[in-house]
C-alpha cells in the first residue's frame, strides 16, 4: 500500500490556496500552527478538514501530485468501472458502519435504562425483617 507524505500534501495545499507560510495555512484551516507542525512530524493529516477548504482543488493532485491543481468544474469526470466499483464498496462500508453505530446506540440506551431500573429480586423484598415471637 502506498503511503503519502503529509509534508507533500500540505505543501501542495499551500500552493493551491496561494498561501505562503504554515502560519497562514493554519489560520485558513482554523487550527494552531503547532497542530500543522504535528501533522508534518507524525505524517498524519485531518483530511476531512483539509478537504473542506478544497472546493476548487483537484483532490487527486493534492494527495498524489498527479494531474493539475485546479479542479475543472465544467468537465465532469467519467467514472470507470473500477472507480464506480470502489465507490460502491466505499458507500456499502459507510452504510454498514452507520447501521452498526445505530445498533450500538440502541444497546447503550438499553444498558442505561437497565442501570436506572431496580433489579427485580430486590424490588419486592420487605424493608424490615419481620420477627416472630420465640414463645
Amino acid at each position: 500500500m502506498k503511503t503519502f507524505s503529509s509534508d507533500d500534501i500540505l505543501n501542495r495545499l499551500k500552493t493551491a490556496l496561494s498561501v505562503g507560510t504554515d502560519t497562514e495555512l493554519a489560520d485558513l484551516l482554523g487550527i494552531k500552527k503547532a497542530t500543522l507542525s504535528n501533522w508534518r512530524n507524525r505524517n498524519s493529516i485531518d483530511l476531512p478538514l483539509v478537504f473542506s477548504v478544497c472546493e476548487q482543488v483537484n483532490i487527486d493532485w493534492l494527495i498524489t501530485g498527479r494531474g493539475t491543481p485546479a479542479l475543472h468544474l465544467d468537465e465532469a469526470p467519467i467514472p470507470t468501472k473500477e472507480v464506480a466499483k470502489d465507490e460502491n464498496q466505499f458507500l456499502d462500508r459507510i452504510v454498514a458502519q452507520a447501521e452498526e453505530i445505530g445498533h450500538l446506540k440502541e444497546r447503550i440506551e438499553q444498558l442505561e435504562r437497565e442501570k436506572n431500573e431496580p433489579t427485580a429480586p430486590y424490588q419486592d423484598a420487605p424493608r424490615e425483617l419481620s420477627t416472630s415471637p420465640a414463645d
